[in-house]
């Protein structure tokens, strides 16, 4: 058995998924949770969940990927719920298990053979939930859109996007916003013509259906 890093691509046939077997491999405990419906959280830095969430990891083995992590400071922690999208905007739960702290594997059989991004949701013990980062197979952190380089020299973006993007915002790191424009869902690789900016750094917000990002640039010279 080895690890998979394979390439996230946008889905163009139904997710055949089959049921989830659950293992805690701290506890031995084992569940089975099936039919999960769609859920479609924002990604944002907010959601991130202060329970310590680490070593995350997604192995391809033979009719199913297993899903492992380890976690810290989730005393007020209800459970975790792996969640799984192809397309980085809809996702579905592949298994849930129950926080016992430790470490947890939760295996997802699935007969579709598409790399799927996966992210595991905390459920608080008040009710609230949070979203630990994305990672591809292989437990590849993922961001939805990438700057290349991050080093602007004239007025253009090179971007890189691995999911729809729908407009796109550049603010100031004083807070001025000095460009808004619609990119009507576009996805992969493209440029984008900026106005001309004065040297420094910005932020530029990235809004698809469900989630946004933000990334940072430089304007270099003079």
């Amino acid at each position: 058995m080895r690890k998979v890093i394979l390439q996230l691509v946008k889905a163009t046939f139904p997710i055949l998924a089959g049921f989830s077997t659950l293992i805690n491999s701290a506890y031995s405990q084992q569940n089975i949770i099936a039919g999960k419906d769609d859920t479609h959280p924002e990604i944002t830095a907010q959601q991130y969940s202060p329970a310590k969430i680490y070593e995350l990891s997604a192995v391809q083995m033979h009719g199913y990927n297993e899903i492992q992590w380890s976690a810290m400071a989730e005393e007020d922690t209800r459970r975790y719920i792996v969640e799984y999208s192809s397309d980085g905007i809809n996702y579905q739960s592949a298994g849930e298990l129950t926080a016992l702290r430790g470490i947890y594997s939760l295996k997802h059989y699935t007969l579709d053979t598409r790399t799927f991004l996966y992210r595991i949701k905390i459920e608080k013990t008040d009710g609230r939930f949070f979203n630990s980062t994305n990672f591809l197979l292989g437990g590849i952190e993922i961001a939805p859109v990438k700057i290349y380089p991050t080093i602007v020299e004239g007025n253009t973006l090179n971007l890189r996007m691995t999911f729809p993007v729908q407009r796109m915002n550049i603010i100031s790191l004083d807070g001025k916003q000095v460009m808004a424009k619609d990119l009507g869902g576009i996805i992969g690789s493209t440029q984008v013509a900026i106005p001309v900016l004065s040297r420094g750094q910005y932020l530029v917000t990235f809004y698809g259906n469900g989630w946004q990002s933000t990334e940072k640039f430089m304007i270099g010279g003079s």
